[in-house]
């Protein structure tokens, strides 16, 4: 089965074959499917990867598996087919694997999903400003709860710094010294001020003075 789905060719020609409906239906069960297997994020398994930790490390290797050698690239295909158009299916057989095994498939769908025929990101924003969301459409969407939200948002984060650091012509530190200095100028931008309204009075009290004395 890790053969049969780890296989980016096969999926590539198989998430191609997909109707644009059908593709909205493909990714929605990939996404379900991922979430309540609960696969390490690829930031995390590259982290313990640096610290010389591996997820191979503490399975059971397989001794045996079904041999898909002997079906013909149709009989794949059509399998595969079937399998990411029903969420039981699909759950059924990655969560048969190890949690590895699952980690380097969800990292090849993740990278051939763009062979898919999904409609634009602005096309579905729009149906959803206007009450038509996939739920409604009778495409069911992972739920994502709040601490998966503000995980993935860090883990965003994280990455995007990580990059920045990377690149030469990056300073992480010039956002930061650019905001402090923002800060202490709205801190002193009221003293200013007062300060340079405390002049207006004494002004108008030189200038009446002067007034008396030429009168005099």
């Amino acid at each position: 089965m890790y053969r049969l789905f780890s296989n980016a060719s096969n999926l590539r020609a198989v998430f191609g074959s997909y109707s644009t409906v059908e593709a909205l239906r493909v990714k929605s069960n990939i996404d379900l499917v991922t979430r309540r297997l609960k696969i390490p994020s690829r930031a995390l398994l590259e982290q313990m990867k640096q610290e010389g930790i591996s997820l191979t490390d503490f399975e059971q290797k397989v001794t045996s598996e079904a041999d898909w050698s002997m079906m013909s690239e149709t009989v794949l295909r059509s399998h595969l087919r079937a399998a990411f158009l029903d969420e039981i299916k699909l759950y059924d057989a990655l969560a048969a694997l190890s949690l590895s095994q699952q980690a380097d498939i969800r990292d090849v769908m993740l990278d051939v999903v763009s062979f898919l025929h999904l409609p634009s990101e602005t096309l579905l924003r729009r149906m959803q400003d206007e009450g038509l969301t996939l739920d409604k459409l009778g495409v069911k969407q992972a739920a994502i709860s709040k601490i998966d939200a503000i995980r993935d948002k860090l883990n965003s984060l994280n990455q995007q710094s990580t990059a920045q650091q990377s690149s030469p012509t990056s300073h992480p530190d010039d956002s930061i010294a650019s905001l402090k200095q923002r800060i202490q100028q709205l801190k002193n931008q009221p003293a200013e001020t007062e300060h340079n309204e405390s002049q207006v009075p004494l002004n108008v009290v030189a200038l009446a003075r002067l007034r008396e004395k030429l009168k005099a």
